[in-house]
């Protein structure tokens, strides 16, 4: 490997690193995802394409769309916000088919205990939801409907995925 496509994946990483903890703390601050920050992420992995394989680059993008079409039907249901799927869709591009798999096993599990601290009188440490907008929380709704900052898990599964690169710079 050149020196250059070393610093190529290691600008690639890292940036992609800090674009998703800026989403999960910018999602559990305020609910919202800045579009900056899968863009970050996307345009990331458009960098580490320029010294991979032709292989990863294409499973990646497939991958990505497939994640975004699934992500756009959950959003026209409500089921998903914008931010999230967007950050879904930008974090697959690195998964390619044969991470997608243990991504979402990841992102499922740390959504899980997101949700279980949602529900628990931890909660009250987390800012409230805003009262405006898509994510509103309507009065007298359950505790099961309120939104929740799942940008947090999102990014939980992306770093997992990104830290299987790491053996590409050793």
């Amino acid at each position: 490997m050149t020196s250059l496509a070393l610093v190529v994946m290691v600008l690639a990483l890292s940036s992609s690193a800090f674009a998703l903890v800026w989403a999960a703390a910018s999602d559990l601050r305020s609910y919202q995802i800045p579009n900056r920050a899968s863009a970050i992420l996307a345009v990331a992995f458009l960098l580490m394409a320029t010294v991979v394989p032709r292989a990863f680059v294409l499973g990646g993008l497939a991958t990505g769309a497939g994640v975004l079409a699934i992500g756009a039907v959950l959003f026209a249901r409500r089921l998903m916000g914008g931010g999230d799927v967007k950050l879904l869709a930008a974090a697959a591009l690195w998964c390619g088919p044969g991470l997608l798999t243990p991504f979402a096993l990841v992102t499922s599990l740390s959504g899980a205990a997101l949700a279980g601290v949602m529900l628990s009188p931890l909660r009250r440490r987390l800012p409230a939801p805003p009262t405006g907008g898509w994510v509103s929380a309507k009065p007298g709704a359950s505790a099961l409907r309120q939104p929740a900052p799942f940008g947090v898990a999102i990014a939980l599964g992306g770093l997992w995925v990104l830290s299987r690169y790491i053996v590409l710079i050793r």
